[in-house]
């Protein structure tokens, strides 16, 4: 595994997350003993912008060429389109983001958070570290993460059980709901989330293990967790970007698809399909109307799309991938949506009962516009379910297979809407065995299951399993 001189990776996550606006003392030497306050917050910062562009960046619009939910249209994103493509090298820059600066920035502020003997700073980290490391092992599997070590050169760590990880992140998830509950202060100045708010930040804790626990099936312990998570829109977890400058603070979408490559990737696919009325496989029906959702994602004709990069700098209201729109994380609706899946599986009348809430919130706007309150004046309707629409011959269910599966399926097709733009849409596809019968591109060998190892790891560490997994290897936990 590459290693990085602590000070040099600092500099690192701060150059390439691009925040200028928060660079204020970067040339003070942030792990050295003795000082000030300010630059330990910085590294606080620092760690919450490197993890938020690990999640945001290149290797989601990978997964959404391969979920059909985008599709590549010029150059090299054309043989993109066909995951059997993805090469090792293609995981380099996601690894890279992953362990160097992520990860290392996490180690480097749970440091000094504990050098300042400031626990709730600690917990916020920890958090952060266990938002990095989950979407670490969904996407590759076992993973190097137990002996992960900042301080050690030339670090080969053991490639973890995918399934021992998921145990150490609920570990670590415990540990900082403790600390969150002891002294010192998360730096809400620099806090671009919560403003240091450590309500927030512990139902942000139970909302990972939420997810974590539904990731290896563990039903149970999901709801109790969603239950104690995000309980309202305001607490969503988003990553957040300035939408000003070109290189740096932009929306990673807008970014790509307005300046860097243009017109090499549409919306063309499978997604828009659901959302648009008028596609014969629309979603929509008496109680569903999705025309503003999918005006707030896709633009254009039908079979025509593009993905929406609107916004102000058109002198237009923002669609969900414009300049400085927020991309949702963890949030409320997925913790609904955890609970009524959960609920789904124990009683139809319970799922249907939990889905209901869930579709109350989108009825009041939540997910459609940058502002939770609709986009550019399209209608939109979530009116209630009843469990009739479940049953063999009802509007959910016109294929006639089982009226749990049928509500699951409507689940599992409302996430994959949901989680446009994240990868939960992908973790849903490999751990549900395609629950939502989402319709993958043709002509391609067997369905995408993980990240192919990055080639820099390969070439550095002889702890790499093998043989080397394909990307159609399912791996132990998602299968």
């Amino acid at each position: 595994m590459k290693t990085y001189n602590k000070y040099l990776a600092s500099l690192i996550a701060f150059a390439f997350v691009g925040c200028t606006d928060y660079v204020e003392g970067i040339n003070e030497n942030p792990h050295q003993l003795g000082v000030k306050d300010a630059e330990s917050k910085n590294i606080f910062q620092s760690a919450l912008l490197a993890n938020q562009y690990f999640q945001t960046t290149n290797n989601v619009r990978n997964t959404m060429l391969w979920m059909n939910q985008a599709n590549g249209e010029d150059r090299q994103y054309v043989p993109l389109n066909n995951w059997n493509n993805n090469t090792s090298s293609d995981s380099d820059s996601a690894w890279n983001l992953a362990y160097v600066n992520c990860l290392t920035q996490i180690k480097i502020g749970e440091e000094k958070a504990n050098m300042e003997n400031n626990a709730k700073s600690l917990g916020a980290l920890q958090i952060i570290e266990a938002s990095c490391v989950g979407t670490i092992t969904s996407l590759w599997g076992d993973i190097p993460y137990s002996e992960f070590d900042i301080n050690k050169d030339n670090n080969k760590p053991k490639f973890d059980k995918q399934s021992d990880v998921y145990k150490q992140l609920q570990l670590l998830l415990d540990q900082s709901i403790v600390n969150l509950s002891k002294a010192g202060a998360i730096p809400g100045s620099l806090d671009i989330y919560y403003g240091g708010n450590t309500t927030k930040w512990t139902q942000l804790a139970y909302s990972l293990k939420a997810r974590y626990y539904l990731h290896v099936k563990d039903y149970a312990n999901a709801k109790s967790n969603a239950l104690k998570g995000i309980n309202t829109a305001s607490n969503d977890f988003k990553a957040i970007f300035g939408g000003t400058t070109s290189g740096q603070n932009f929306n990673p979408f807008y970014e790509f698809l307005e300046y860097e490559r243009p017109g090499y990737m549409s919306g063309k696919g499978y997604a828009p399909s659901l959302l648009n009325p008028a596609s014969p496989l629309s979603r929509n029906n008496s109680k569903t109307d999705e025309s503003a959702r999918s005006g707030f994602i896709y633009t254009g004709a039908l079979g025509d799309e593009s993905l929406n990069i609107d916004g102000l700098d058109n002198d237009e209201e923002n669609g969900k991938f414009g300049s400085d729109s927020s991309l949702p994380l963890v949030t409320y609706g997925e913790m609904l949506l955890i609970i009524a899946e959960v609920d789904a599986r124990t009683s139809l009348s319970a799922g249907v009962t939990s889905y209901n809430k869930y579709r109350a919130l989108l009825d009041t706007g939540y997910s459609i516009g940058v502002s939770n309150s609709g986009y550019a004046g399209l209608t939109f309707n979530y009116d209630v379910y009843a469990d009739a629409d479940f049953n063999s011959g009802g509007m959910e269910n016109l294929d006639n297979i089982t009226p749990t599966n049928a509500l699951l399926r409507e689940i599992y097709q409302e996430r994959y809407i949901y989680f446009l733009g994240n990868y939960e849409a992908f973790t849903d596809f490999r751990r549900t065995s395609n629950i939502a019968q989402i319709v993958l591109k043709s002509g391609f060998t067997g369905t995408p299951q993980r990240l192919i190892y990055a080639q820099d790891e390969i070439n550095t560490n002889p702890n790499v399993p093998s043989p080397l997994p394909t990307i159609t290897t399912k791996t132990e936990v998602h299968n």
